[in-house]
């Protein structure tokens, strides 16, 4: 899967979750300062995250994350 794939995948993971519209979200968005992300929204992506991607995904290192450009980070390093 390529960046772009993942990066729109990821997009409307974080959009349905977060309740915003996914043109707000662009890779360098702080999930956490700008739409007020908190440890159990960052958990339910990581969740989803996993579901769609069929991989596993460390819940400290998804807590750690702050943009969607880390989040895609994360996602590649894990394999996806």
């Amino acid at each position: 899967m390529s960046d772009e794939e993942v990066f729109q995948e990821l997009r409307s993971i974080c959009a349905k979750i977060l309740t915003v519209d996914p043109a707000l979200l662009s890779r360098d968005v702080d999930l956490r300062e700008e739409l007020e992300a908190d440890s159990l929204d960052m958990a339910e992506i990581a969740a989803a995250m996993e579901d769609r991607f069929k991989l596993t995904v460390d819940l400290d290192t998804a807590q750690q994350a702050r943009t969607l450009a880390d989040v895609v980070a994360l996602l590649q390093a894990a394999g996806a």
